[in-house]
Formats: structure tokens, C-alpha cells, sequence
């Protein structure tokens, strides 16, 4: 079946008319996440599923159900792309011509090692782009392969999916209220225990931004959809103590912005300039629409010092 064939309804929800391009682009990513979930289902938790097969381009270890992922979607890609790209992928590194006028950004299985524990969640995450910064993604799709959740945005169009694949619904976005500012969820990205260095305790400071006394933190072990749940309002602030990649980040914070929300860095650099690699960069913290984005990122920056964000 060929790209044009895949083109998906449109969305009531889009602030503006989306392209063809992006259209055709969206139909793509889905089609590829579809096919990640299919390659992943019978895997996950699996001792075939967790067999180790090296290192990826990325320098994490590469699992047989990273490679089952990955093949699957690529197959998708070389399928159905609307038009020339370049891919950036987590597993088989940066492939093809860098004049391409597509970046293809993908991390098939975002949460492996929940994936390889036979825990929740994990999913695809698959930004594309019209240059090589995270500012220039265009469309933004992640799915998680576990749950009937899937999130998509178009830049300028707004969020235009965060509910089941396929329905165009926003269904998980209106269970959510965005005019409050009770700072209620923290999701937390971390590290190896011995590569951070802050009391719990500390954690507290950026609930003092929002209306709060009942904060809680939670880990889930998955950058993308994190930061999906922050657009969809299910949680108010993600810190991101871990040196991420592109990968991680390209679909999920396109998804965030067209939401209302915001990211900043750690360091004071700008966090959309970031290229899109497989390096990884700096430490951030990231809010959901109706927050009070400055005084998040001032209180997380005073935190970093005791990150301790060794590679």
C-alpha cells in the first residue's frame, strides 16, 4: 500500500487546514508505530524478547525486541515515506543523504527496559522535520504499544490526537482540566542511583510553583510518553534528570507545545536548538499548559547542581 493510499481523515481539532505533506506524514508515522506494537506484542517480558544483541548506534545495549521493533518500522518507512529522508534511529544510527528535505526521528521501542521486564509502558516515538534542529519537527506521533493510547501533532495545527489509534479523538485530553494550577504529578526521569546526588526532599521545591500540598512522584521509565501524558494533562510536570537524545524527545515535545506546554533546559541553553543526533544533551524539565513555565524552570535549575548528570 503506497503513502497515498494512507492518507487519515481530517482532524475537527486542527487550528488550521494540515498539507498534504503532513497529512501523508502522519499516515505514515501511524502506519509505523502500528507495526512496532505488532513486532513488540508477542516479545515483551519474553527471554527471547530481552535476548542482548550488542550495542545500537545510540550506545545502549540493543535487545532482540529493540531489532523486531525497528525492522518492522523501517519496513514501514521504505514502504510508504512520502518523500526523500534522512533517518535518525535509536538502534541503526543516522542513515541516508543529509540534503534530504525529510528527518525521519525514531525511537521504536521508548522504554525498553520496561519492554525487556515485561512492565508498563513503552511504545514508538516518531518525530519528522524539515531541518535538523528539534525546532524544525513538523509532525510529531508517539504510541504506546501496551494501552490503546496514542498522541500526534502537526506544527501550527495543534494537538490533534491523544486518545485511541486510529479515532482522531482527543478523548484523553478533555478528561483534563488546564486552568488549574495544582502541581499534583510529578513524573520523574532518572539515572542510575549512583549518578545523582539530591534528597527527595528537594523534589518539593517545584511543587512551590503551582497551588499544592498533595504532590507525588512517579518514574514510568518512558521520555516520550511522559511528556505525551504532560500535553494530555494526566500529569503537570516532568524533570528530566538523564542527559536525553533526539530520539527520546523529537515527537513527545512537538506533542507538549502544540498542547500549550513548555520545556526549558538545565543549563540556560536552548532546548529546541538542540540537532537532531544521537548525543546526548543536557537535563530539562518539561510542564503542561496552564503552569507557570518560568518558575518551574527557575526552581528545577537550582536542583542541577546536585543532579549530578554523569554519562
Amino acid at each position: 500500500m503506497s503513502a497515498q493510499d494512507l492518507s487519515p481523515p481530517p482532524f475537527a481539532s486542527a487550528r488550521r487546514p494540515l498539507t498534504e505533506d503532513e497529512q501523508r506524514w502522519l499516515a505514515c508515522a501511524a502506519s509505523m508505530a502500528a507495526a512496532g506494537k505488532a513486532a513488540a506484542q508477542p516479545l515483551y517480558g519474553t527471554p527471547l524478547g530481552r535476548s542482548y544483541l550488542g550495542k545500537g548506534a545510540g550506545g545502549d545495549r540493543t535487545l532482540e525486541i529493540d531489532r523486531a521493533c525497528e525492522e518492522a518500522i523501517r519496513r514501514v518507512l521504505e514502504r510508504d515515506a512520502p518523500g526523500e529522508y534522512r533517518l535518525v534511529s535509536e538502534e541503526a544510527g543516522i542513515i541516508g543523504s543529509a540534503g534530504a528535505p525529510w528527518w525521519v526521528v525514531v525511537d521504536p521501542l521508548d522504554g525498553s527496559l520496561n519492554a525487556k521486564h515485561g512492565l508498563e509502558p513503552f511504545g514508538a516515538s516518531i518525530g519528522v522535520a524539515r531541518g535538523d534542529t528539534l525546532a524544525d519537527v513538523t509532525v510529531g506521533y508517539v504510541e504506546d504499544y501496551v494501552r490503546p493510547h496514542a498522541f500526534a501533532a502537526v506544527n501550527g495545527a495543534g494537538l490533534l490526537l491523544a486518545g485511541e489509534p486510529g479515532s482522531g479523538s482527543t478523548a484523553l485530553l478533555e478528561l483534563q482540566r488546564f486552568d488549574s494550577e495544582l502541581i499534583e504529578l510529578l513524573l520523574l526521569e532518572a539515572g542510575r542511583p549512583d549518578r545523582h546526588h539530591f534528597p527527595y526532599h528537594d523534589l518539593s521545591a517545584i511543587a512551590a510553583c503551582g497551588r499544592s500540598g498533595e504532590m507525588r512522584v512517579r518514574q514510568i521509565g518512558s521520555i516520550a510518553l511522559a511528556l505525551c501524558y504532560l500535553a494530555a494533562g494526566v500529569a503537570d510536570v516532568l524533570l528530566g534528570a538523564v542527559r536525553a537524545r533526539s530520539v527520546d524527545l523529537a515527537a513527545g515535545l512537538l506533542i507538549l507545545a502544540e498542547s500549550g506546554g513548555g520545556v526549558a533546559a538545565l543549563d540556560d541553553s536552548d532546548y529546541w536548538r538542540q540537532p537532531l543526533d544521537l548525543e546526548k544533551r543536557g537535563a530539562f524539565v518539561a510542564w503542561r499548559k496552564g503552569l507557570d513555565g518560568a518558575e518551574i524552570a527557575s526552581s528545577a535549575r537550582r536542583l542541577r547542581p546536585a543532579l549530578l548528570l554523569s554519562p
